[in-house]
């Protein structure tokens, strides 16, 4: 039994991500995992946009693990394969498997994996200490009390349940009359005479101790009396402890425990451990299955999660959870974000036009080996940041590595490009909403924040919605998010010029005078060779807006 040790590290890129974000994930999580032996794995947000899920296929790589976030969830750590008990196991077969398996508390389960109880060790000691003497009654399936004894059944039938007082035959045959009744269960060793006397008693079960024998005459009026008889190499002493522990565990399991969702946030969980001192909390799945132990022990180990982050470094675009994880590397190229971390790390972040330009360069640098598709991964996220080497992004650094992974990818950048292009706009033609919010980002300038999202295809008026339709959307994110401004840029890749398109009059007097341009008729701005929203859109934004 083996917990879920947190010892992978997850690498992942932006919300809303591009081919870089997702590319570069990749890319750096092999390298990570081969520079370092640790499990890195490639993860991204969101759904993966056309030009991407083309490329991947393209290439036959499997997209990286699909989160929500990066908060340690419960099924992060728990344990989720540990033993489970039966509402028919005995106390002392749910305290030995506690014992072998080092826990203080374990789950009680149909036969379907539905959480029935919880059976504590602090339960079985409570009760121990409370019973020090004989039960006085017993009753329960004689199959259990078969079990706890390791006994023989020389007598009677396996299904039946034993009834009555529970007493050891210390006294002789001339007590027997006084000492037992009707259905009382007896133990008593090597005493024929004693055994014959509580049969003729109405004695329910006879527990012969420490391998007694059984005479034909005691065995044959049992067997006409209907009177079971077990036989057990165990002392008398012992045998009568373990009686006590033959009792089902249903009678010390607690029936409402108090659990926790697999899905459930780490913290929140181990609020709950302290809050009831438990050694242990059933964790269950939305169906109330069990799917796992949440331990004690569990408090003192790695709670949190450990990421690093390509592609971006503002908080905006992060996942959910970053500012409380360990952040071990930023790989970027992108402006600071202002994102906190709470240890040092490892920084890359350079004025390239694509994040995976930095991660090759990484893989000449160190030798490290790299995979055909990896490495077209990695060029097709080159060739879309920089709009195949239009955007004025692009730098000699670019070129040469895109040409080294074209190299070892065995692709050709002119038709990989082009295919990737092709492959954006998706069919029928999406609703506004996709136009507003494919690629978006939000920057925080001073005590403003802008969203401007970016599409970038071929014949752009030819697939647009209409601009009152987009303008209605753009107003629509500003109110939601509170914006300042809210901005869309519709860049026709081939003939290297966009349109930009504001929520409202006075953002766009504003970006009209930042760009020098006037409105066309349609409320547009035409900004011949504008391609790069990071270089060319968000610089002399950000200059005017502070």
């Amino acid at each position: 039994m083996t917990p879920s040790i947190i010892d992978e590290v997850l690498v992942v890129g932006h919300h809303d991500p591009d081919t870089d974000a997702v590319c570069s994930a990749l890319g750096y999580a092999a390298f990570h995992t081969w520079r370092t032996g640790e499990k890195a794995v490639a993860c991204h947000l969101d759904e993966l946009n056309r030009e991407t899920a083309w490329l991947l296929a393209h290439l036959g790589l499997q997209p990286p693990r699909t989160i929500e976030d990066v908060y340690l969830r419960v099924r992060d750590v728990m344990v989720n394969n540990a033993p489970t008990l039966h509402a028919d196991q005995t106390l002392r077969e749910g305290g030995l498997l506690m014992q072998r398996h080092g826990l203080g508390a374990l789950p009680v389960v149909d036969h379907g994996r539905r959480l029935m109880g919880m059976l504590a060790l602090e339960k079985l000691a409570d009760r121990y200490l409370a019973e020090l003497q004989l039960p006085r009654r017993v009753d329960l399936p004689l199959a259990l009390l078969r079990r706890t004894l390791e006994a023989d059944l020389i007598s009677g039938d396996d299904t039946v349940v034993v009834c009555g007082r529970v007493c050891i035959a210390t006294f002789s045959e001339a007590h027997v009359p006084k000492r037992v009744g009707l259905g009382d269960l007896v133990i008593v060793g090597d005493q024929p005479d004693v055994q014959r006397a509580a049969i003729h008693a109405g004695a329910g079960c006879l527990v012969t101790t420490d391998d007694a024998p059984v005479c034909n005459e005691v065995l044959a009026k049992a067997k006409s009396s209907n009177v079971v008889i077990l036989r057990t190499r165990k002392p008398t002493f012992a045998a009568a402890q373990l009686i006590q522990q033959s009792l089902p565990i249903t009678c010390a399991m607690d029936e409402k425990p108090p659990l926790v969702r697999e899905g459930d946030l780490l913290t929140d969980a181990f609020d709950q451990l302290r809050q009831y001192g438990m050694a242990a909390l059933p964790a269950v799945n939305k169906s109330g299955i069990l799917s796992g132990l949440l331990l004690r022990r569990h408090l003192a180990g790695q709670n949190r999660r450990r990421v690093i982050l390509t592609d971006h470094n503002h908080p905006d675009q992060a996942a959910a959870g970053v500012s409380e994880s360990e952040i071990l590397a930023i790989i970027d190229h992108h402006n600071l974000g202002g994102l906190r971390t709470l240890m040092p790390l490892r920084i890359m972040v350079d004025p390239l036009g694509c994040t995976c330009t930095l991660i090759a360069e990484l893989y000449q640098r160190h030798n490290a080996p790299l995979t055909q598709p990896l490495a077209g991964a990695m060029l097709g996220a080159i060739l879309s940041d920089t709009v195949e080497f239009r955007s004025p992004t692009t730098t000699a650094r670019d070129r040469k590595a895109a040409q080294w992974l074209a190299e070892k990818a065995g692709e050709d950048m002119e038709e990989l490009a082009h295919g990737m292009f092709h492959a954006r706009l998706p069919f029928p033609p999406p609703p506004p909403r996709w136009w507003v919010h494919h690629d978006w980002k939000i920057y925080r300038f001073g005590d403003k924040e802008i969203g401007i999202g970016q599409t970038e295809l071929t014949e752009i008026e030819k697939s647009m919605p209409k601009v009152e339709v987009l303008q209605d959307e753009l107003k629509k994110a500003a109110k939601e998010s509170g914006l300042f401004m809210a901005v869309i840029v519709l860049t026709d890749i081939l003939e290297e010029r966009s349109l930009l398109l504001v929520n409202d009059e006075k953002g766009l007097g504003l970006a009209a005078h930042v760009f020098g341009v006037s409105p066309n008729d349609s409320g547009l701005l035409e900004l011949p060779g504008i391609m790069s929203r990071k270089k060319q859109v968000v610089p002399p934004l950000a200059a005017a807006l502070k």
